[in-house]
């Protein structure tokens, strides 16, 4: 009989244990069903073996209640967190579409993650052919003392082969989330990087742009009592999803950028000249003669000597890269000088070579410079 009452306490403790994990998962934001749940089930079970086995205990018909009311508790309280992430989520891509760069946006991305559905770390990595290359995480305030490891494996340059094995080609070939439940001695894994992280679970969803893998999140609740879940494997799959279209809308942003700086540069460029030529004074002379620009150019100033000031050595760099087609924000990336710098030097240039065009300086610039062979 004394026995029989131990393991009627027994019961009594293990479901108080649930219903504190419970009560613990919501500071955590963590599921319970998932992983609770189970639990549950398995220790209603051992009461209905207890009772029987023997006469029916008196308080078999209240344990019986009180396990419905704590499975009604976790339902609501994972209905809750569902509603309550799905809100946060939303709140951190927002923030996240005001970035303007993606490069910022990827800094940004493990610490909305994480703050959004309550994990520990989140980690976003790369993906370049058959390579996967993590690259940062976002961690809670002292939840990894071994974070710094972390980054010094990041920071090497660390490039792990996406082998047939591993879950993280799974996530690449077919497109989906997976969830570990026991990364130490899930064989899919890669154990160097399990071994730095600790990691014992997680959760993991491909980044994709036009249907392509170019990147995953991975995230964990290392330090926390809970384990990762299938809803956090919901949450961690539609965060993954928005982050790719936010990233592939910044990356196009980034070209068109670019594009329109160099058609700005084209233009500003030619403006340049033509405002040159307009305000350039040309007799009548000058004004019937119908050969072509590069010719005219030359007869023009034909009474002048070909002589001119002598160019500086970063001259002669801007006015070779002219030659060969660069413009003023090629030139200045190649040379690492401002736009307006370059502007700058091709005024003196212009000037000592008594050109009114970049073209007519050219010209005179390799005329003056002679052939090869003669520089040798």
């Amino acid at each position: 009989m004394a026995r029989r009452d131990d393991r009627w306490r027994d019961v009594d403790t293990q479901l108080a244990e649930l219903q504190a994990l419970r009560r613990q998962a919501a500071v955590h934001r963590s599921f319970v069903v998932d992983s609770l749940g189970p639990r549950l089930d398995a220790l209603e079970q051992d009461v209905l073996n207890l009772s029987g086995q023997s006469e029916p205990h008196p308080s078999h018909a209240r344990r019986i209640v009180l396990f419905a009311q704590e499975r009604r508790a976790m339902e609501q309280h994972d209905l809750v967190l569902r509603q309550r992430t799905d809100a946060a989520i939303g709140s951190a891509l927002i923030r996240l579409r005001g970035m303007a760069m993606s490069a910022e946006l990827s800094r940004r991305t493990p610490a909305e993650l994480r703050g959004a559905c309550g994990f520990t770390r989140v980690m976003i990595s790369s993906v370049s052919g058959s390579r996967w290359i993590p690259d940062t995480v976002r961690i809670d305030d002292h939840a990894d003392p071994d974070a710094a490891e972390f980054d010094r494996f990041a920071q090497d340059g660390n490039e792990i082969p996406l082998s047939r094995q591993m879950l993280e080609t799974d996530m690449v070939r077919h497109r989906v989330p997976v969830i570990v439940r026991d990364a130490r001695n899930d064989p899919r894994t890669f154990k160097p990087l399990i071994r730095v992280t600790q990691s014992e679970s997680y959760v993991a969803a491909p980044i994709m742009t036009n249907r392509r893998v170019i990147g995953f999140l991975h995230a964990d609740r290392i330090g926390q009592p809970s384990e990762v879940t299938e809803g956090d494997l919901d949450s961690i799959t539609l965060f993954a999803s928005e982050f790719g279209v936010l990233f592939e809308c910044a990356t196009l942003r980034e070209r068109i950028a670019a594009q329109r700086a160099q058609v700005c540069d084209v233009l500003d460029d030619l403006n340049d000249e033509l405002r040159s030529l307009a305000n350039r004074p040309m007799s009548p002379a000058a004004m019937d003669r119908t050969s072509s620009p590069w010719s005219t150019a030359t007869r023009v100033d034909d009474h002048r000597p070909l002589r001119a000031e002598p160019l500086t050595d970063r001259e002669r760099q801007v006015l070779d890269l002219v030659a060969a087609g660069a413009t003023n924000q090629s030139i200045a990336r190649e040379l690492v000088l401002s736009v307006d710098t370059i502007k700058t030097h091709l005024r003196s240039i212009m000037r000592k070579l008594r050109a009114s065009t970049r073209a007519e300086a050219v010209a005179r610039y390799l005329q003056l410079r002679g052939p090869v062979e003669d520089r040798k």
